[in-house]
């Protein structure tokens, strides 16, 4: 008989130990270890006779198919994947409760012709309701309600859909499975993915997270599964974006952009006229950047304010921004302006509940800085594109042509850019200000002062 491997994992980081603890030291979350059992390979001598000969298999010998891809009917869904689920895919969707995977599955479910819904947490009247109140047209494919992954995979195998959603990963298990064990997470994943390859139906499932927003269950599930689909956004915010940390048929760079509505996730076909559409004009301490995603550039407003403390410690707070990212800028600004920090609580902001992470706003942020602490306001049709280093230099970016070409459709006539090696192609209509440090950038923004 088989022996049993006894470990403990973290349920929160996904951590192995080899005893328990009370205490993850990785994450340092408590009460979070539980057992794990993964079962070995049988002691004594595997027959390797038994194997057979693949050389008559060589893909010289194979006619090769273009397989056409799945598409989700949703254009922002077939951007993250790639241009749509490629056969056979095992899809892994995750995201925190009631930020609106479920809706979004049961939507791509609506939209596909060829497509079963299992739920083990709903019944098939309450899946429907929820369908009737996203779209009161029909419903093409078949909705089941079952925990039962057996009948899963026989219903799949027996019809062969294009895609089947399993909501969720967690909620269905085999006959002598222990539901909400780490070890029947891991087994679902195995059978589901074994699944997908025999019969070529994409299989997509949804996840649960944790407590720091990661998928729940053992490391290894999203290593097993061909894509990872996260669905992120502010709970105070409308907009919902869609990326993929992992993709085995196409780019982890593209995001797809949503916005909640009463009737579900309606796609953005222009982000950035959706974010700076109750900008405010002459305010002080707003600044619009261009951030790259992928192959889209999308304006996005960032809203600082320097407010001087009350207490001996300043005061940071950063959302969308990384904090040290924050604090690295209001130390450059500091040091190489005459508007010093210290003495001031700093806040920093980006409009509609997008996160940036790309260097290319770095100078935004600093003119942002810089507009709240002088009490002036920026031009409104003015963007600021640039790196800034620890010396306070501003360092060119990539894909400029691009930044500032989306920027002139949305009415922009002014750039503040770091000084370019070579010759780029202007919009028309737009005049550019080049400049060489942060220094510059206060000359840049306050010339008329």
């Amino acid at each position: 008989m088989a022996k049993n491997n006894q470990q403990w994992l973290c349920t929160e980081c996904g951590e192995v130990f080899g005893k328990w603890s009370g205490q993850c030291s990785s994450c340092q979350e408590w009460n979070t270890i539980k057992e794990f059992r993964e079962s070995k390979i049988p002691n004594g001598k595997t027959d390797l006779s038994k194997g057979k000969d693949l050389s008559k298999l060589q893909t010289s010998n194979i006619q090769s198919a273009n397989k056409e891809r799945v598409s989700s009917g949703i254009e922002e869904v077939d951007r993250v994947l790639g241009g749509g689920f490629f056969p056979g895919t095992l899809a892994l969707f995750g995201g925190s409760p009631g930020i609106g995977k479920s809706t979004l599955a049961l939507q791509i479910f609506m939209k596909t012709k060829e497509a079963l819904y299992f739920s083990g947490e709903e019944s098939v009247e309450q899946v429907k309701n929820r369908a009737t109140r996203l779209n009161p047209k029909e419903i093409l494919g078949s909705i089941f309600s079952t925990s039962s992954l057996e009948d899963i995979c026989q219903t799949i195998a027996k019809i062969n859909p294009e895609l089947a959603i399993i909501d969720s990963i967690q909620m269905v298990g085999t006959e002598n499975s222990s539901f909400g064990q780490l070890s029947q997470i891991k087994e679902n994943a195995e059978i589901l993915l074994k699944l997908a390859k025999s019969t070529g139906t994409t299989i997509l499932v949804i996840g649960h997270v944790t407590k720091a927003d990661e998928i729940a269950g053992p490391k290894v599930l999203e290593h097993i599964v061909d894509v990872v689909l996260r669905l992120n956004g502010e709970g105070n915010s409308e907009v919902r974006v869609l990326s993929s940390p992992k993709n085995r048929f196409g780019s982890t760079l593209e995001i797809g952009v949503f916005e909640m509505r009463g009737n579900g996730l309606v796609e953005l076909a222009n982000p950035s006229e959706f974010f700076l559409a109750e900008r405010a004009e002459n305010a002080s301490g707003s600044a619009i950047a261009v951030v790259r995603e992928g192959s889209r550039n999308f304006l996005l407003e960032i809203q600082a304010l320097m407010v001087r403390t009350n207490f001996g410690q300043p005061r940071r707070t950063s959302h969308g921004i990384p904090l040290n990212k924050f604090h690295l800028l209001l130390a450059v600004v500091s040091k190489f302006t005459p508007f010093k920090c210290g003495e001031y609580d700093a806040y920093i902001s980006v409009v509609g509940g997008m996160k940036i992470h790309e260097p290319a706003a770095d100078l935004a942020i600093c003119a942002a800085i810089l507009s709240s602490r002088a009490e002036k306001e920026i031009p409104a049709d003015t963007v600021i594109l640039g790196e800034v280093g620890l010396s306070g230099e501003v360092r060119s970016i990539a894909q400029m042509e691009t930044r500032l070409i989306e920027a002139s459709k949305l009415g922009f006539k002014k750039a503040i850019i770091p000084c370019t090696r070579g010759k780029i192609k202007l919009p028309k209509e737009m005049t550019v200000t080049e400049v060489r440090s942060v220094l510059e950038l206060v000359k840049a923004v306050f010339k008329n002062d």
